[in-house]
């Protein structure tokens, strides 16, 4: 009776797992150089830093149990640092352009 109740929460935990990242994002997204960037890299790499800072998240959510807490704050503070980077470069980005539309 116990291997018949194991085997369906055996393939649960597999469907769980499954759906949760093999690895943490890798590729860093570049900050264009908001000085020269033009609007169409701005927005490409809105997409790129949401998307990297989503699967950060999702890997995070899922892998929280089993993550060495250094490991843990590593990817926070890649994921965070890649979001103020952004955020930065968007600030710089607007003030350029107001600068130019008041011109």
């Amino acid at each position: 009776m116990k291997t018949l109740l194991a085997i369906p929460a055996l393939v649960l935990a597999a469907n769980t797992w499954a759906s949760c990242p093999a690895s943490m994002p890798q590729e860093i997204p570049a900050i264009p150089n908001a000085q020269t960037a033009s609007l169409e890299d701005m927005y490409t790499t809105q997409q790129e830093v949401s998307d990297y800072v989503a699967s950060a998240e999702a890997y995070l959510e899922c892998r929280s149990s089993s993550l060495h807490p250094l490991m843990h704050n590593r990817v926070v503070y890649l994921a965070e640092t890649t979001a103020e980077s952004w955020n930065s470069a968007l600030q710089t980005f607007r003030q350029r352009d107001k600068m130019l539309a008041t011109n």
